[in-house]
C-alpha cells in the first residue's frame, strides 16, 4: 500500500532504471581511466537501464539490433536461454508448493 509520501511503484521503478544506468556508465567511465578494469559491460549495462526509462534510447537500440543481425540472433539466443531457466525455476517452485 502506497502512502502519502511513497511515489507509486512505476515512479519508483523508473528512478532505479535511471539511478542503475547512472552507476554503471560512471563505472564504465571508471572503467576507461583504469586500465585494468573493463568498461564495455559497464557501458553495455548503462545502456540497457537508459533504454528502460528513454524512449529515444529504445529506439536507439532497436536500430542497433536490426542493423547487426548476427548480434541480434546472439542476444535473442542468450535470453532465449535465460529464460527457460526462469521458467524452469518457477515450475519447480509451484511442484514444491503442491501437496
Amino acid at each position: 500500500m502506497t502512502g502519502p509520501h511513497t511515489p507509486p511503484p512505476a515512479r519508483r521503478s523508473k528512478t532505479r532504471n535511471l539511478a542503475l544506468g547512472i552507476f554503471f556508465f560512471i563505472v564504465g567511465v571508471i572503467g576507461v581511466l583504469i586500465p585494468v578494469m573493463p568498461q564495455v559491460p559497464f557501458f553495455i549495462m548503462s545502456a540497457l537501464f537508459f533504454s528502460l526509462v528513454f524512449p529515444k534510447v529504445r529506439r536507439t537500440l532497436r536500430r542497433w539490433r536490426h542493423r547487426y543481425p548476427k548480434l541480434d540472433a546472439s542476444y535473442k539466443k542468450w535470453r532465449g536461454k535465460a529464460r527457460k531457466k526462469r521458467q524452469q525455476s518457477i515450475r519447480s517452485r509451484r511442484s514444491d508448493r503442491s501437496p
